[in-house]
């Protein structure tokens, strides 16, 4: 009995020896808030898991000296440095919008493995939001760049089942911003912004929501920050909840790779100020959210 206890000992430590952590190269753009909430969620969310951050860098270690198991990049900027350079690792994007990822995927060589987490917001989830809070609009301009047009016009099936009509406008560079958004508003009932750089870069996002107020257009925008200058509200993903989303795939799936996906946990922020000056009565932020999470799928 004491011998087959011990051999079944020695087994299982032979086994634990071989049983080794998958391990991830985590590339930041740099260690600014947002980064480090990302990467600090992730690490947390992959606890307990056979997964661990090897190394969290600004750009891709040679792969012939510290060799892992996955890629992933958090930022656009990174993604575009990374991309090309990890062999046979497969490699996820994460923290960029769906534009920029597939304009960089359409200029690099890719890896054999690749996907992403986008930040934008699925079309059926903003339509619900537009929906509750502006319930008679129906023409929803969207005002977009070359790297948004093809967003926004994925759109349009979606919100036709919410009873609106998106019309857009295009803008080829900075100076024509203003005029085309001028020419936009007044055939419309609400704006949405869609991230786009051209369109919502720092110097212009000031003047577009102060052309837009003029003009008594609400704007659904894409961050926290922009519903803080001005918008009326909008749907965002933070850097924990991607980077949250991060781990529990990895967790689930590993390094096989799943479709290019949305956010599937997000935030809703609303400016109250904004919607007084507009005349709007709008339902606390608690229950807008828990009729948009009983929206049903996302699309």
């Amino acid at each position: 009995m004491l011998r087959l206890a011990l051999i079944i000992f020695f087994i299982l430590c032979s086994l634990s020896q071989t049983v080794r952590a998958e391990e991830i190269a985590l590339v930041i753009g740099d260690d600014s808030a947002p980064y480090k909430e990302f990467a600090n969620t992730l690490r947390q969310s992959l606890r307990g898991s056979k997964w661990r951050i090897r190394y969290t860098d600004e750009t891709l270690r040679p792969l012939d000296q510290e060799p892992v198991d996955l890629v992933i990049t958090a930022g656009s900027d990174t993604f575009r440095r990374t991309l090309g350079n990890t062999g046979k690792s497969p490699l996820l994007a994460t923290l960029l919008p769906a534009n920029a990822y597939y304009s960089i995927l359409a200029q690099k060589p890719s890896s054999p493995s690749i996907s992403a987490i986008y930040l934008d917001q699925p079309a059926n989830r903003q339509a619900r939001l537009i929906r509750l809070l502006l319930p008679a609009s129906q023409r929803i301009g969207v005002l977009a760049g070359d790297q948004s047009m093809s967003q926004a016009n994925s759109f349009r099936s979606v919100f036709t089942t919410q009873r609106l009509h998106i019309i857009t406008e295009s803008a080829d560079n900075d100076e024509q911003v203003l005029p085309k958004l001028e020419s936009l508003l007044p055939r419309i009932d609400a704006l949405l912004a869609l991230p786009d750089p051209l369109i919502y870069s720092r110097n212009s996002v000031k003047p577009l929501l102060i052309t837009a107020y003029r003009f008594r257009r609400p704007v659904i925008a894409f961050s926290a920050a922009l519903v803080k200058a001005g918008a009326l509200a909008a749907l965002y993903s933070s850097p924990a909840q991607i980077g949250r989303q991060t781990g529990e795939m990895i967790v689930a799936r590993g390094n096989r790779l799943p479709p290019p996906t949305g956010p599937a946990e997000f935030s809703l922020s609303i400016n109250h100020s904004v919607a007084n000056t507009f005349g709007l009565r709008l339902p606390e932020e608690a229950e807008l959210f828990q009729k948009l999470l009983a929206g049903g799928p996302e699309q």
